[in-house]
């Protein structure tokens, strides 16, 4: 039988066939997914099944399809790529941490789609009656009982928005995200804009965004609270170590910067919340927490605009002395067809103060802890003297990935979303995702 891949929030039993969640032996209620016919125990034994002469054998007849629109929390934005399937029950819950979310095996024939570069899908349905719609990218989900007919019907938009902030006995999940505020780089501001009212702020007290305190759930804890505790983070998805967050001096040298770097035990911290599945995201006057904890696969420029020759030399001389707004490319096609669908082909990014002179494959390991070369991805570049270097770079070790942004995220305290935190959104979006492939889009209608 040919197995497809997904991740593993959609761990959940859909007809006769199954998901298979992270760490499981394959079987779920009773449901052996080696039994072709099912399980009499399982409560969906009967979900999805063949209608006499509508279908080739093996194949599951259509009844009509869903159609509708996947947009962010703040209900304009399209959420390209993201999951939409249907099931006989509500799906598992997701852990409330980093967990190792590998995807998985899935059955061939299965009623699911994806959302394109303006959010909009067509989703197959193989049997009518009450069924769940799920909608998910990463940690984002909503989950809703619907109505499914046969034919065409289209799917109301509020059923089909990603949700802002958790509400499980709803069926709105979205990630656990803590981030360090007080330096620069306010990306909480950026993430109010986009929709996301729920994510846990370090560094409250003194600091303050602004506009006052600036939204989020204050923890009352130190960035370094949780910056120098693996048991900390592991509480998050997303992580997000913004400009500064490990501070900086004035470089009487050169008149720029000295960024600060991490200690040993936030090194060790940042490994093993990554290795364990977590999401970094870190920004501009932060890199060391990258260049330090993971060496060789970003090379940063210094202060002086020249590359640095090993990884032991010019300690926090990639901050520059002023900021510069580039030209951007967006370099991953998704992405760049993303970008010109909501009218951002054109993309200035504002506010980089460090720059990336290159990257580079190193040794690493896989989800299952087998040695592997990882690569990292290229999402945006940036224009300098008429050469493209990377601006925006993710790359994955064991079963999570760390994200590096050399420009700003934030925009003003307007309401309008600059094209760069537009980008946030998908590319935070397509790194929450399961670790491993994702199975290929269904075949066109």
């Amino acid at each position: 039988m040919k197995i497809w891949q997904i991740g593993t929030a959609f761990g959940i039993v859909l007809s006769t066939h199954v998901l298979v969640s992270c760490g499981s032996d394959n079987k779920r209620d009773g449901f052996d997914p080696s039994a072709e016919g099912g399980s009499a125990t399982d409560p969906n034994a009967d979900f999805g099944k063949l209608e006499a002469g509508t279908a080739e054998a093996g194949t599951p007849a259509v009844i009509g399809h869903l159609q509708g629109r996947v947009v962010a929390p703040e209900g304009t934005v399209p959420v390209a790529k993201a999951m939409v399937y249907l099931t006989a029950r509500a799906p598992d819950a997701i852990p409330p941490g980093a967990y190792c979310d590998t995807c998985v095996h899935l059955t061939a024939f299965e009623p699911y789609a994806y959302t394109k570069s303006d959010g909009t899908f067509d989703l197959a349905a193989y049997q009518p009656g009450k069924q769940f719609l799920v909608v998910q990218k990463g940690q984002f989900r909503r989950v809703r009982e619907v109505e499914v007919v046969k034919g065409d019907q289209p799917v109301a938009g509020d059923l089909t928005r990603l949700p802002g902030k958790t509400d499980a006995a709803h069926g709105d999940t979205i990630p656990r995200i803590a981030m360090v505020v007080g330096g620069y780089d306010h990306i909480d501001t950026s993430m109010k804009k986009l929709g996301v009212e729920e994510f846990f702020r370090y560094g409250d007290p003194p600091f303050a965004t602004p506009g006052g305190d600036g939204p989020g759930v204050k923890t009352g804890k130190t960035g370094n609270q949780l910056m120098n505790a693996a048991p900390e983070m592991a509480g998050y998805h997303i992580v997000l170590l913004p400009c500064a967050a490990m501070g900086y001096s004035q470089d009487q040298n050169n008149g720029g910067f000295l960024c600060g770097g991490p200690t040993a035990p936030q090194k060790s911290a940042f490994s093993s919340y990554v290795d364990s599945g977590g999401k970094l995201y870190v920004t501009d006057f932060a890199y060391e927490a990258v260049r330090q904890t993971w060496p060789g696969f970003i090379t940063f420029y210094d202060a002086t605009m020249k590359p640095l020759t090993s990884t032991s030399q010019g300690i926090g001389t990639a901050c520059r002395g002023g900021a510069e707004d580039t030209v951007g490319t967006a370099a991953d096609p998704g992405l760049a067809d993303w970008m010109k669908t909501i009218g951002h082909a054109d993309i200035e990014l504002k506010a980089s103060w460090s720059r990336i002179e290159s990257v580079h494959a190193q040794p690493g390991y896989d989800a299952d802890g087998k040695p592997k070369t990882i690569t990292p991805k290229v999402w945006m570049t940036s224009e300098i003297a008429g050469t493209q270097r990377p601006a925006t770079v993710s790359f994955e070790q064991k079963c999570g990935r760390v994200l590096f942004s050399t420009y700003h995220t934030e925009g003003d305290d307007a309401s309008s979303l600059l094209a760069q935190e537009k980008a946030l959104l998908y590319v935070l979006l397509e790194v929450g995702v399961c670790v491993g492939d994702l199975p290929p889009p269904p075949p066109p209608r």
